[in-house]
């Protein structure tokens, strides 16, 4: 990290990327072409692979899949039952890819995630492989996972009575998460707003008439990890689903003032997602006051100025960019 950050200042890391075990990239796109793609871009990758779900747990279809619900099994592919954990191990370390997972809370069960978690670190130990960081994210309301398409929102926001209850519920497993001193960041934590904009919006907005409940829960959770020590993540995936990355620049100013680490991540899942939107998203941090981003090695946390860049030239050959990334 010392020789990448000495060429220059900025976004120098793309702290989200999936690999064709997340459950819905396709399978061609491997570890080595992923890390390829960060070369080209002058960027180290961070993987926060989508965890396997715990022994016992099981996603309910709350509808016939079709193109408006896919089918939940494409939700998650790694799994603790076969050799899928194990060959992403070894894929990774093959590749040279830092390793960390997305881990999703189970909708507040957070007994079985702490099982989980217990697991994925012995089996890593096993495998030679150092874990880097643990996201934590939500998807699912009850059994079900409610971020797949407008319609599985809706249903999740009717099964916890109404908008106002959704928003509670969700920022309060979240905030049962952060305590929890499992995790190292949270990911797309406005990710219920993704279909506000878009091609696949609402017909209006999920949270209309329970705007001002969703603005308290979402600052009490960024001041929840502010005490805790868990860092805020700026997810420039959203920009495929609602225009923009998963912050809003309210968002953004509360987590400076409240001295929360950022980290900012792509949420690829194609080698040609790696880094999407980052020249845009460094301008934006600065803009808010942002002075330095963060990433994670073996779970401690590094930080990377992001000043203003210098005037010095930038690597031109794969062989300087894949030099400096090794150190």
């Amino acid at each position: 990290m010392a020789g990448l950050a000495s060429l220059r200042t900025g976004l120098l890391v793309d702290n989200h990327v999936h690999t064709r075990h997340s459950g819905h990239t396709q399978e061609a796109y491997d570890a080595v072409s992923l890390r390829w793609a960060g070369l080209a871009r002058g960027l180290r990758l961070s993987l926060r692979e989508h965890a396997p779900l715990p022994e016992g747990f099981e996603l309910r279809q709350i509808a016939g899949p079709g193109p408006e619900f896919p089918p939940v099994s494409r939700a998650v592919g790694l799994s603790l039952r076969d050799e899928s954990l194990w060959t992403f191990f070894q894929e990774c370390l093959e590749a040279g890819l830092s390793v960390g997972f997305e881990v999703d809370i189970l909708g507040g069960r957070l007994g079985q995630t702490e099982e989980l978690v217990t697991e994925l670190e012995r089996r890593a130990r096993s495998a030679g492989v150092v874990i880097d960081a643990l996201n934590c994210s939500h998807h699912i309301m009850g059994e079900a996972p409610w971020d797949f398409t407008p319609q599985t929102l809706t249903a999740a926001i009717g099964f916890c009575g109404g908008p106002a209850a959704f928003a509670r519920r969700y920022f309060g497993d979240i905030r049962e998460a952060v305590a929890s001193g499992l995790f190292h960041c949270v990911s797309h934590l406005e990710a219920p707003r993704k279909f506000d904009a878009g091609p696949r919006a609402l017909p209006r907005p999920a949270f209309h008439g329970a705007e001002d409940v969703w603005q308290e829960e979402l600052e009490l959770t960024l001041e929840a990890m502010a005490v805790h020590g868990v860092a805020l993540e700026y997810n420039t995936g959203g920009l495929a689903t609602w225009g923009r990355p998963y912050l809003s620049p309210g968002t953004i100013a509360l987590a400076v003032r409240l001295g929360l680490h950022v980290v900012v991540g792509s949420d690829a899942h194609h080698p040609d997602q790696v880094g999407q939107g980052f020249v845009d998203a460094e301008r934006e941090l600065r803009r808010a006051g942002v002075t330095e981003v963060w990433t994670f090695r073996a779970g401690q946390p590094v930080a990377i100025p992001l000043a203003e860049p210098s005037p010095g030239p930038w690597p031109t050959s794969a062989a300087a960019i894949s030099s400096s990334a090794r150190s």
